[in-house]
């Protein structure tokens, strides 16, 4: 963990930047890859002010606090971030137990054998739009998709374009 203590309007002595490393030493635990603490210490008239701006997993947290006493607002800051960064990482957890949960269950379905074969188990919904044959297979070759259904132009009638192995084109039309 990174940790860069600065002061506005008041000198950081040792003493201040060692009390700082020392209780930051409780957030160790969710500490990821590239944690950066930034910690400014500020006096504003009798209240010592200090900010802790946390870029944590590219998250950022932004904590202030005041109180009359320079190490009191340290604490009171160090406890926020630890909580704003617990509920962090259990919100995180929760998602991944989530999604972990969504793919075992769509996992039995697709390899436990309870999908029946010929079963829809993928639809999609797009709108068609009416196009020239031309227009249709200009839009399929920029796609990545293998057809294009359209409504033609001319005819007025739902047409389905398709991509062959030989990178020409095939169409399937209506009656």
């Amino acid at each position: 963990m990174n940790i860069k203590v600065t002061g506005k309007n008041i000198e950081i002595t040792d003493a201040i930047r060692q009390y700082v490393t020392e209780k930051a030493d409780r957030l160790e635990k969710f500490e990821g890859a590239n944690t950066e603490l930034n910690v400014l210490c500020k006096v504003e008239r009798e209240e010592q002010i200090v900010e802790m701006q946390l870029s944590h997993n590219g998250e950022f947290i932004k904590i202030e606090e005041k109180n009359e006493d320079l190490y009191a607002s340290i604490d009171l800051a160090l406890d926020r971030l630890e909580r704003q960064m617990r509920k962090s990482k259990e919100k995180f957890a929760d998602k991944n137990k989530n999604a972990e949960y969504r793919e075992k269950e769509q996992g039995k379905s697709v390899e436990g054998g309870t999908s029946k074969e010929g079963e829809v188990t993928l639809t999609r919904t797009y709108s068609l739009k009416p196009l020239t044959l031309e227009d249709a297979k200009l839009e399929l070759s920029k796609s990545d998709d293998i057809f294009l259904t359209y409504v033609d132009f001319d005819t007025r009638k739902v047409n389905v374009l398709f991509k062959r192995n030989d990178g020409s084109f095939g169409i399937v039309i209506s009656e």
